[in-house]
């Protein structure tokens, strides 16, 4: 789970210098594999408009651009991008200007016409392919508004950024999202915890009217919420939110497309959106897929379904794999006006299931697969219409279409104090526990040292006493705990069932045989290896 810092402080106030931040997460129980420094080693990168743009004389494939970079005169520089144009705010490295890489740049001659820097694409400024957004991965980075001309690249569009990788174990999928992270954060540093907004502050009509749902198989889908979106208007989103996308490794695609994954991120809920004109019938059933049925998803790949695989269908026909990908026949195009956004609680097996046999795996799948609290369906599908309104890119429908057929109740836990200090060897006052619990989201109701716990829905990992015991250690620091030599006795002795076992070993050596251990999956290239025959 990459977490930008920038944006886990949207959510709380931990300020700390990340080498200090990351030691205290991993003695929290938070492993990190690395950290990513953006917008280091970057200089005399300034922001630049084209005035003017001329064919070069000797070369068709190039242009003669004149910018205006904030200084007593335009300066002139020779590119090959296709994608420049007048008016365009462009990233551009002056003479003697350093890239991330380490190049620097010179002024010189291209086919004989000078060029004083040249003009930078995000690659050039350090960003992977797989997250420069769609509309400039390629070309020159166009700018998504009118900056101060001259001001350094970095401050103007905020590019220095600190990324940490954290690896996120499969009994957690609660910490694969933003809010996780920061609820993880909040309690080991005892800091607060802010939800984002996701109450819309204009509705107009109601859901019901436009479209209906239907689950086939509850078993399958524990809980399917839709929203719509009315008068879209398909763009690009801004700076903040593209850089926070990319910065968490995925490519910005449109508002719509990026609204989806930031709220996937935040929550940690997979979501998807479709063009109402495509849906027949203006219904959602949730269904399986018939032994041998294609369908083709958002790649353009053609897919063999086999039954069982869950499916959102419409009317006449599936229009999405469930919790995998999303189908070409339903997709958002530029001319969308009415969107459904689906957010809906699948079961983790059967997607996983359906993602091996396809070969096809997702940000999605990947976190169905571990399980997800089905109570982020409603807040998650909320947190998008709240975006959509705050960027001007549609107009919220009143209401939702919510089925929830099996609803998910959490059990509260009895928790022994006196069990907790016997286990870990340490003498944590009962307020001190009971203030962990709390600061996790969980509720606590005291009596006589036993504590009733209940965790929030989120947290599908917290089910017998040993699980708090963890819990109430990990956020006490492992690094506080005592060091204690194991008590034992040193007198053992073998049952009858060990003794009977070497009597006969021994009795089996003596007539000859040999001992081995073998082992139930072998690699054929380990058996070529020794030449054994194929047909052995």
């Amino acid at each position: 789970m990459l977490v930008f810092r920038e944006w886990l402080n949207e959510y709380t106030d931990v300020t700390i210098d990340s080498d200090q931040f990351c030691e205290r997460m991993v003695m929290s129980g938070s492993n990190i594999e690395t950290v990513y420094r953006y917008g280091e080693g970057i200089k005399n990168v300034v922001v630049g408009k084209i005035l003017n743009l001329e064919k070069h004389p000797d070369a068709d494939k190039l242009l003669v651009c004149m910018l205006d970079v904030g200084r007593d005169k335009p300066i002139q520089i020779v590119t090959g991008a296709a994608n420049v144009f007048v008016g365009a705010y462009v990233p551009v490295i002056l003479h003697g200007g350093r890239l991330p890489n380490g190049q620097i740049i010179k002024k010189g001659k291209l086919r004989g016409v000078e060029s004083f820097g040249m003009l930078c694409s995000a690659k050039e400024l350090g960003y992977e392919d797989k997250v420069i957004p769609t509309a400039h991965k390629d070309g020159i980075w166009i700018l998504d508004r009118d900056y101060t001309l001259g001001q350094d690249i970095v401050e103007a569009l905020g590019l220095i950024g600190e990324v940490i990788d954290f690896e996120i174990t499969p009994n957690r999928p609660d910490c694969l999202s933003m809010i996780g992270m920061a609820r993880e954060t909040a309690a080991t540093f005892k800091g607060s915890l802010r939800y984002p907004d996701s109450n819309c502050k204009e509705e107009k009509g109601q859901a019901q009217d436009y479209i209906d749902v239907q689950i086939n198989k509850p078993e399958l889908c524990n809980r399917y919420v839709a929203k719509i979106l009315t008068d879209v208007k398909i763009g690009q989103s801004p700076w903040w939110l593209q850089k926070r996308l990319m910065y968490a490794g995925m490519r910005p695609i449109n508002n719509i497309v990026d609204i989806t994954n930031y709220v996937m991120l935040e929550y940690g809920q997979p979501l998807h959106a479709f063009d109402i004109r495509n849906i027949k019938g203006n219904k959602i059933i949730v269904d399986t897929a018939k032994d041998g049925e294609v369908f083709i998803t958002l790649d353009g790949t053609e897919r063999k379904l086999s039954e069982g695989m869950l499916l959102i269908k419409d009317r006449e026909r599936p229009v999405a794999i469930a919790g995998v990908m999303g189908g070409l026949n339903s997709e958002i195009q530029q001319d969308s006006t009415t969107i459904i956004i689906e957010s809906a609680n699948f079961n983790g097996d059967s997607i996983r299931t359906t993602s091996k046999k396809l070969g096809l795996r997702t940000e999605a799948s990947s976190r169905f697969e571990k399980g997800i609290d089905s109570n982020l369906a409603e807040v998650a599908a909320d947190r998008i219409c709240r975006l959509a309104e705050l960027l001007g890119a549609g107009t919220v429908v009143g209401g939702r279409i919510d089925s929830y057929p099996i609803q998910r109740e959490v059990k509260p836990v009895d928790v022994r104090v006196n069990r907790i200090n016997q286990v870990l060897g340490t003498n944590i006052p009962q307020n001190d526990i009971e203030g962990i619990f709390t600061r996790l989201e969980m509720k606590v109701d005291s009596r006589d040292g036993i504590m009733l716990v209940t965790p929030p829905t989120i947290r599908q990992d917290l089910e017998l006493e040993v699980d708090f015991i963890e819990e109430a250690a990990r956020m006490y620091g492992y690094d506080q705990m005592p060091v204690t030599i194991p008590k034992g006795n040193n007198q053992s002795q073998k049952s009858e069932a060990l003794i009977l076992r070497d009597i006969i070993r021994e009795a089996l050596v003596g007539m000859g045989a040999s001992e081995i251990q073998t082992y139930s999956f072998v690699s054929p290239k380990g058996l070529d290896r020794i030449k054994v025959a194929e047909d052995s």
